[in-house]
């Protein structure tokens, strides 16, 4: 079984979208469109009637909403919040926050069809080492499991890295990355797929992203 995407290329890519109880790994440096997929993926599912939540680490519900308003196609998310989309913030702020904690909130959920969870490396500042991050994350990405899809994005600091210090690649089903490239006058946003088990497909080819007031879409391979 898949679970599509909401774009409808990558699907083409991935032989109809994510392989089902898949945890994928979505990373990218700031501004690559990391949190607008995100937000994309919970649309395609709602549309759906599937029950979605949006855990965010990051921004809170007023600037996703905000963000969703600057695309066209990502406007009618505001429809189905409060009634199968659920937008939860949960704030760093949070002297109790740990990543046991942060499991047990995961897990105390009810039935969830998709999860989105931004930016899911930020837990590392509550573990005490990276050596307990790490073994959190996979207790993280087993609990994970429940859910029909789950999604993690993951900001990194340079085109080089598919994840933070956090060896969070290692451990999820499929990884994504979201790239600049500097093919034209401008910097160009790109998508490449670097693992997704279970799926026969072209690996590390850049994909065009384009991102505009009206539409998030992918287009064809760019050559490097």
């Amino acid at each position: 079984m898949r679970v599509t995407t909401g774009l409808k290329k990558l699907d083409s890519m991935l032989a109809g979208g994510f392989p089902e109880k898949s945890v994928i790994l979505l990373s990218g440096g700031p501004g690559t469109g990391k949190t607008l997929l995100g937000l994309k993926f919970m649309l395609e599912g709602s549309k759906k009637g599937e029950k979605c939540c949006y855990i965010t680490l990051n921004e809170n519900k007023e600037e996703l909403i905000k963000a969703c308003e600057s695309v066209k196609s990502l406007n009618s998310v505001k429809k189905y919040m409060g009634k199968n989309l659920a937008i939860e913030y949960i704030p760093m702020a949070q002297s109790n926050l740990s990543m046991k904690r942060f499991i047990d909130i995961i897990s105390s959920y009810p039935k969830i069809d998709r999860i989105v969870i931004d930016n899911v490396n930020k837990l590392l500042m509550f573990s005490e080492s990276k050596k307990s991050y790490r073994a959190y994350f996979i207790e993280l990405i087993n609990s994970l499991k429940n859910a029909k899809s789950s999604l993690l994005l993951c900001e990194t600091d340079s085109d080089e890295k598919l994840d933070s210090s956090g060896h969070e690649s290692f451990e999820c089903d499929g990884v994504m990355q979201l790239i600049f490239l500097e093919l034209e006058e401008k910097p160009m946003r790109a998508l490449v797929v670097h693992k997704m088990r279970y799926t026969n497909f072209d690996a590390k080819l850049p994909h065009e992203l384009l991102i505009d007031n009206k539409y998030i879409r992918l287009t064809e391979t760019k050559v490097i």
